[in-house]
């Protein structure tokens, strides 16, 4: 194990030491940055290297995977995450990040959807940690909770949640451990970010004091990547906060990963002992589905190993957050969340996937009024209205205010559910329910919907072409609108924001 380094070093002078707490990795864009390195860094290699290398990484069964993409010739989705469980720490790391009985479970603390396509080339879904969604069955965190909770209870529950409530397709996932960043940062001998301002975040340790280009080593860079607190020095040197918290961590993120992929790239191949160093650290850091054959891997590589990281669009799902400094649904209290926003995700999961999501009208619509205010009918009324086939409309209790929109469906039957979706704009979201019948969609009416056609394209919704992207000068900035509705009228957040002036970049 490479011994961690926690040095800074401006150019032309060095900056300060980090603070020491118990905080949360951000390693969800490492796993990415891990695949494309596999891919630049092996490139030229030959199957015995490859085969020896695939062997040291560790394999899981995932239920729940499609596998529709097993082949490097077609369209391949790749769940990414960054395992955050304590267990297994070191007794050095533990005053760091905590013990496991100080921070018990794990959770995916950044949750990353990667798409290889072999004609679009490659892009990222970021999916937001606090989402707010309805989990698996049997699940530790209930039957509702943020997405990040899902995979406490293993990686199938995770892929279940992903594609039973966002429809997204799943093939193959990977995980990077506790110690996967600073392995990789520190193997590639540390990587340039330009910082506009000076920046600090004392929950992540982050403490840049000097402008300019700055040479990170691993500590570093992880206490940029997960700064969720981070305040920026303004021209007036007064410390103001930057009020998005993971919002703003997940933009950064998208602009680190463009950044330690090029890097990886640049010095990985001009050195072959580094190469094999680099590769060396990180398949011993990383854990793959057992579907994901040496020969899938093999495929990857030939056919991804010059992939340019800045045509790759990195995009985010767009939410509203719910304007309550802690959430309460049905009795829990679940901190600072936040909803989806329809037709943006649609739209967005369209542009990530190439195409949209397939649809198919259900047999028939049952309507549950979970909003408190006489919602129900006025949604029956819409969808019958827009060719639906109504069924009964019953009310339940209100269990929580605001409250999203749920289209239940029995398994295997995503289209139905997503054919309801279409016509639905608000905080709504799918999710299967084998206690829904077959050829049936049931639809749970939140306080925040209403029943409209598919909504075109427009700057706060759309994704980007290849060119736009985290990082880049264009992207629209998050505008509230009156045609669909949100919790206290806050603004739909965009898929592509660009950085802002305090945020680091590349060199």
């Amino acid at each position: 194990m490479l011994p961690w380094d926690e040095t800074v070093r401006p150019r032309p002078r060095g900056a300060g030491r980090p603070t020491r707490r118990r905080l949360w990795l951000r390693r969800g864009l490492v796993a990415a940055a891990i695949l494309v390195a596999i891919a630049v860094l092996a490139g030229a290699a030959t199957y015995a290297y490859v085969d020896y290398r695939y062997g040291q990484i560790a394999k899981i069964k995932v239920p729940g995977l499609s596998h529709g993409g097993g082949s490097a010739d077609k369209p391949m989705t790749i769940l990414l995450v960054g395992n955050n469980t304590r267990t297994g720490l070191s007794p050095s790391e533990i005053p760091q990040f905590g013990s496991p009985d100080e921070v018990a479970g794990a959770r995916s603390d950044v949750t990353m959807l990667l798409r290889l396509d072999p004609k679009r080339g490659a892009s990222i879904l970021s999916i937001p940690r606090d989402l707010f969604v309805p989990l698996p069955p049997h699940s530790v965190a209930g039957s509702v909770g943020k997405i990040d909770g899902a995979l406490n209870d293993g990686p199938e529950h995770l892929v279940e949640a992903i594609t039973g409530d966002l429809g997204i397709p799943i093939d193959h996932y990977v995980s990077i451990n506790f110690d996967g960043f600073q392995q990789v940062v520190s193997a590639l001998g540390g990587i340039d970010m330009s910082f506009p301002t000076p920046v600090r975040d004392s929950f992540s340790g982050l403490h840049i004091t000097t402008t300019g280009c700055q040479h990170l080593g691993g500590f570093q860079a992880l206490a940029v990547v997960r700064a969720r607190h981070l305040q920026y020095l303004d021209s007036r040197g007064r410390w103001v906060d930057d009020p998005e918290s993971d919002l703003s961590r997940i933009r950064r993120d998208h602009a680190f990963l463009s950044t330690l992929a090029k890097t990886t790239k640049d010095k990985g191949l001009t050195n072959p002992l580094r190469a094999n160093a680099v590769l060396g650290n990180l398949v011993h850091q990383v854990t793959v589905d057992s579907g994901m054959s040496v020969g899938t891997m093999l495929g990857l590589i030939r056919r991804y190993h010059g992939l340019n990281p800045d045509a790759a669009p990195q995009l985010t799902l767009p939410v509203t957050l719910v304007p309550q400094p802690t959430y309460h649904f049905g009795g829990g209290s679940y901190g600072s969340v936040v909803f989806p926003s329809q037709p943006a995700d649609a739209q967005v999961i369209a542009s990530f996937l190439g195409a949209p999501l397939v649809e198919h009208p259900p047999a028939s619509v049952d309507v549950v009024d979970r909003s408190g205010r006489g919602a129900g009918q006025k949604v029956a009324d819409g969808l019958s209205g827009a060719g639906f086939t109504v069924g009964s409309v019953t009310r339940e209790p209100v269990q929580a205010s605001p409250s999203e929109t749920v289209v239940r469906y029995h398994p295997g039957e995503a289209a139905s559910a997503t054919a309801v979706l279409s016509s639905l704009a608000g905080a709504a979201l799918v999710h299967d329910d084998a206690q829904v019948p077959a050829g049936t969609v049931e639809v749970d009416v939140g306080s925040v919907v209403k029943v409209a056609p598919p909504a075109s394209e427009s700057p706060s919704a759309a994704a980007p072409s290849a060119a736009s992207h985290a990082g880049a000068p264009t992207g629209a900035s998050p505008t509230t609108t009156t045609s669909v509705p949100t919790p206290g009228g806050q603004p739909v957040t965009p898929a592509v924001t660009p950085l802002q002036p305090f945020d680091p970049r590349s060199c």
